[in-house]
């Protein structure tokens, strides 16, 4: 007879559990992600959610009718839905039957395609909800958390050549400074919400992904109880495993470090300082000392951004003001790639085109 103890069954119950991969926008996230649904058993959905950090606070977490009501126009309406394969009635009544939260909003939509490709677990991969953890695991207990982590040099480079991130004013002509706080303050407030769901949390380094997949794959793969086989997921080769935007293996070398040539002379010796205390303790070098001046910039940016993280969660303002545009109708391309095999069980091995996050 085969073991049905509780250890047994919490092992189940792991290899079934949802996997989010999240951490600092041009971080790497969707790669992983891309990853997870290479390996198999994963439900293929070639999209972010936005669920708990717009979804959610727009629509007062969901708890009412009218919210819900109103949250499921704004998500039938956008490429989010069109994406995930499932008819719009079948959506609807599963929400407004059992739907009591912004998690069960996401888990049951989620589940509704597990089901219908005939897959084992379902992962997201919004790269925000590093800041909603916590919030996540109180309403879907058994979720995982992979915090994927850049050398916040790097994101810097990249983000300020994204311009995402509004500078003071006194860093006007000055972008790789915001940046730079804004991946300070995002890792540490993730590692943060890491610390409030214990085991289920784990980090790994992009850098990592890269250079021994093999190895932090296997690692990554224990965590989550998944096989993770590198070779496997190189055959299947989804979206930026198989057509890599320059900065996977092979091309991945050109991608480290770039923040020394991308970066003027002064942005990035001042980036290097900034950040130096949080890179060391994410396992970087950084020989630069902190200075007065950069560490008062740093605490400046972070006040606004934890500001406007409190303004979003806990005003009626802030609720008004969430930002939606992810879910306008057109606002994302759907393509035939990315709906490849969301309704066909036996289609889990196609590839598709690169994701603008995985690709830093």
């Amino acid at each position: 007879m085969s073991p049905t103890g509780p250890a047994t069954r919490r092992a189940s119950q792991r290899s079934r559990a949802p996997v989010f991969t999240v951490g600092s926008p041009r971080s790497g996230t969707t790669l992983l992600y891309h990853m997870l649904l290479s390996s198999g058993g994963f439900a293929r959905y070639r999209t972010e959610t936005h669920v708990f950090n717009a979804i959610g606070p727009r629509f007062g977490g969901l708890h009412t009718e009218a919210d819900r009501r109103q949250a499921l126009e704004v998500w039938l309406a956008s490429g989010c839905h069109e994406l995930s394969g499932l008819a719009a009635d079948e959506v609807r009544s599963v929400i407004e039957r059992e739907c009591r939260s912004a998690g069960d909003f996401l888990r049951l939509i989620m589940e509704a395609m597990v089901k219908r490709q005939g897959a084992v677990r379902w992962a997201e991969t919004t790269p925000a909800h590093l800041l909603h953890m916590r919030e996540i695991k109180a309403q879907i207990p058994d979720a995982l958390f992979v915090h994927v982590v850049r050398d916040g040099r790097d994101v810097a480079a990249s983000l300020a050549r994204q311009g995402w991130v509004r500078p003071l004013a006194v860093d006007r002509d000055r972008p790789a400074l915001a940046a730079a706080a804004s991946w300070d303050w995002t890792v540490r407030r993730g590692r943060d919400e890491g610390s409030g769901v214990g085991g289920d949390y784990i980090e790994v380094k992009y850098e990592a992904l890269l250079d021994e997949p093999h190895q932090t794959l296997r690692r990554l793969g224990e965590f989550m109880e998944h096989p993770l086989d590198w070779d496997q997921i190189q055959r299947v080769g989804i979206g930026s495993v198989g057509r890599p935007n320059t900065s996977f293996p092979g091309a991945a070398s050109s991608f480290q470090g770039r923040w020394r040539t991308e970066l003027s002379a002064e942005d990035a010796r001042d980036v290097d300082a900034m950040l130096a205390s949080t890179l060391r303790s994410f396992g970087y070098t950084s020989d630069a000392t902190s200075r007065p001046a950069l560490a008062s910039r740093t605490l400046a940016y972070a006040a606004r951004f934890a500001f406007r993280d409190a303004l979003k969660r806990r005003t009626p303002l802030g609720r008004r003001l969430t930002d939606l545009s992810f879910f306008a109708p057109g606002a994302m391309a759907v393509t035939a790639e990315k709906l490849g095999g969301v309704t066909d069980a036996q289609g889990m091995d196609g590839g598709a085109a690169p994701s603008a996050e995985s690709a830093p």
